[in-house]
């Protein structure tokens, strides 16, 4: 009696458990013969006068059996699956025993976080690596292919389908000499076909925005607006929240047109009780560790101390158009540089709370007429087409929805170019939840009218806060 140990199989393939062996007194009788196949003390699989499979999926060929061939056959096999198998074969008066080991490899994704970097400050790039199996891994910064001091790794952790995820970090101080040059993250692991994996990426050098609120007099029962002043901020990917005493009131609003200088507006109507609650903005731009909060607190006047809704109004129309010429102006000062389609990385908050309301933007540049963006949720080897749509028309009135997965919204936001060209932002915002997010990836996917994938990008840069 043979069999191979170890064996080898990569996760969601095919496992074939070899057993043969030989008799001693000519061709085997049949009726002579019992198999067993055995894993964690449960029987898979067994042969007795007729074929028995307990192991849903697994096979094993009865007309071989009297060649010899006691061979099990495991589909799509999981982490689960690794570990000791016995095969027993029982040929009266005479019994075998023997043991082989299944190992499951799955290799690793690698995705990194946040490449905008402030000049002359200390930044930390992330490197994220998933999905790998078994948990022994190493990854290596690299600039321009020599080797960067890089933290510690920390230990992997393991997900709920098995496979482990890590993050290792770089902290350092860009200069101007960085421009340009190639950055990678090198991982090493048993499971890739050449032992390692390589990504390269260039560094954007960014700019933090800077964050003003403000707002009228409050006057009980009469509409006002307040304003949140974004300003200075690269690249233009940018994602503003309105809330009210830490609630979040309504979907993100973005900005994909490149004028790194946004106002947004929150109408809000106090009533008596709405006496010392706190409108806070929310900003989360691709350059922050953690978002910028600003906050005003409602203290409530009579109303003969109340510049008029409509005057205020009007000058908040009168920015909007204000902010419309300049973006238009600083379009054109950098048309140039805007003439290939990009995508931008997905912008989000780092840290989830279960039960709060997160928010995730990617934005397109220059898009071709009909292109289309869509969500994508990947979690335990499953996917989830969340939706998305096609570029829609410029609005004055926002940004259109988009049906989705009942616990998930889909907005968007367009802008157009020259050459018939577009910027397309579109943003997915729903509720934190444990059992949906934990080593869940959310993937914004950019695809041409004719159905041609042209970008994907990938966001796991989050952790949840249990």
């Amino acid at each position: 009696m043979s069999v191979d140990s170890p064996v080898a199989a990569q996760l969601g393939s095919q496992a074939l458990l070899p057993c043969t062996f030989t008799v001693a007194d000519g061709p085997i009788t049949p009726k002579y013969l019992a198999v067993h196949w055995y894993f964690q003390g449960q029987e898979l699989a067994s042969y007795d006068d007729l074929l028995s499979i307990s192991r849903p999926g697994a096979s094993m060929d009865a007309e071989q059996l009297v060649k010899g061939n006691a061979s099990l056959v495991l589909p799509n096999v999981t982490v689960q699956d690794q570990g000791t198998y016995r095969c027993l074969i029982i040929y009266s008066p005479y019994r075998q025993e023997r043991s082989l080991l299944l190992a499951v490899l799955a290799a690793p994704t690698i995705t990194i976080s946040n490449k905008a970097v402030l000049r002359g400050e200390q930044n930390l790039l992330k490197c994220f690596v998933f999905g790998f199996h078994p948990p022994i891994i190493t990854v290596t910064w690299l600039r321009a292919g020599e080797t960067l001091p890089e933290s510690p790794l920390p230990e992997p952790q393991r997900d709920p389908d098995g496979t482990f995820h890590v993050s290792s970090s770089l902290t350092f101080q860009p200069t101007e000499h960085d421009r340009g040059v190639n950055f990678s993250c090198l991982v090493w692991h048993v499971a890739l076909p050449h032992g390692a994996l390589q990504t390269d990426f260039q560094l954007v050098f960014g700019a933090s925005p800077e964050v003003h609120i403000h707002a009228p007099k409050f006057v009980e029962g009469e509409a006002q607006v307040v304003t949140c002043d974004i300003q200075g901020f690269y690249p233009e990917a940018i994602a503003v929240n309105w809330l009210l005493n830490g609630i979040r009131t309504e979907a993100p609003r973005v900005n994909p047109n490149g004028t790194f200088n946004l106002e947004a507006f929150y109408q809000f109507k106090p009533a008596a009780k709405s006496e010392g609650a706190e409108i806070s903005c929310e900003v989360q731009h691709e350059t922050l560790s953690q978002p910028i909060v600003r906050s005003v607190v409602v203290h409530l006047e009579s109303a003969g101390t109340q510049v008029s809704v409509a005057v205020l109004v009007g000058c908040v129309l009168f920015s909007v158009l204000v902010v419309a010429g300049i973006a238009f102006f600083l379009y054109k000062r950098s048309k140039a540089a805007l003439l290939g389609f990009a995508v931008s990385d997905i912008v989000g908050p780092k840290e989830w709370v279960p039960g709060e309301y997160v928010s995730l933007v990617c934005i397109g540049q220059c898009c071709p007429q009909g292109t289309k963006a869509s969500w994508v949720k990947w979690q335990n080897e499953k996917k989830m087409d969340i939706g998305g749509g096609e570029t829609p028309e410029p609005s004055s009135e926002g940004q259109p929805l988009v049906l989705t997965h009942a616990q998930y919204k889909v907005q968007e936001q367009t802008l157009h170019l020259a050459a018939g060209s577009v910027a397309f932002a579109t943003t997915l915002t729903f509720r934190v939840n444990i059992q949906e997010d934990q080593g869940a990836q959310y993937e914004c996917r950019f695809t041409s009218q004719d159905g041609k994938m042209l970008s994907t990008k990938a966001f796991r840069d989050f952790t949840l806060r249990l």
